[in-house]
């Protein structure tokens, strides 16, 4: 049975709106979930050395689930576009095919990667004697 074109326009339009999702959802997988682990492991202690024994289990922690969470719409996404659909067989095992999320991950870890260097090599000034 054939698609209405308003239900692959509709489709389409989902795809798009995913694919932004996974794309912002990768930068904030890199950028911003160390960002706020560091931000809100430092509201919670109050020394330097507890700061860091609390960020990196924190960091790993949000990652990995941030990273679940982008797994979970990289499959909504092959389901909305027709690339993933259960097998008839129910003891077959399904395909699995990657979908856009690697290369979406591997272009803005590349990307943040870029901006840390720039920003560490051209703007960071030097620490202050109190980080020391």
């Amino acid at each position: 049975m054939h698609a209405r074109p308003q239900d692959r326009a509709r489709d389409r339009i989902a795809a798009a709106f995913l694919l932004c999702l996974l794309t912002v959802g990768s930068f904030v997988l890199w950028i911003g979930v160390p960002a706020g682990s560091l931000y809100l492991s430092s509201k919670l202690v109050d020394s330097l050395a507890g700061h860091f024994v609390l960020a990196l289990p924190m960091t790993l922690a949000a990652m990995v689930a941030w990273g679940s969470a982008l797994f979970w719409l990289n499959a909504l996404y092959l389901r909305v576009t027709g690339f993933f659909d259960e097998p008839e067989d129910p003891d077959e095992p399904p395909r699995r095919i990657r979908g856009p999320l690697e290369p979406i991950l591997i272009g803005s870890m590349i990307v943040a990667l870029v901006a840390l260097f720039v920003w560490f090599f051209v703007f960071a000034e030097n620490p202050s004697m109190q980080v020391i």
